[in-house]
């Protein structure tokens, strides 16, 4: 069997790593996605920042079901059936059970967008749109 040479970058890389363990340095990441062990202060800090943020989403996009004018009747159940975070996939589902109107995930979502980027003007005074 024939030994595989290392790539430039795996060569810098093991050089690096091998600085940073003389160093005393411990790496928490087993690879890109996975930690070598579980950590709760990681994953708690994670889940508790995600959990707030949506929580005002959707605490914000309720309101704005209530406060906003919206160009039709279409629009408003589309964002109702998304302030109760119902998928995309879901609420095309729920629309074409209906059978009073034909839809599809792209339509929902461009209007999710567009009503999500109005809300954004509405409330919060200092968004321009660069966010997304």
């Amino acid at each position: 069997m024939s030994k595989k040479t290392k790539t430039e970058y795996e060569i810098l890389r093991d050089k690096w790593y091998a600085k940073l363990k003389n160093k005393g340095f411990v790496d928490i990441e087993q690879d890109e996605d996975r930690l070598k062990s579980w950590s709760s202060k990681i994953s708690l800090y994670h889940t508790s920042v995600t959990w707030e943020s949506k929580v005002a989403y959707y605490n914000m996009a309720d309101n704005f079901l209530r406060d906003y004018k919206f160009e039709s009747n279409l629009d408003k159940v589309i964002w109702e059936y998304h302030t109760h975070a119902i998928s995309i996939r879901n609420i095309v589902k729920l629309l074409n059970k209906t059978k009073v109107i034909k839809t599809d995930k792209s339509t929902v979502g461009r209007t999710i967008k567009k009503m999500s980027e109005a809300m954004k003007k509405m409330y919060l005074s200092n968004y321009s749109g660069k966010y997304e």
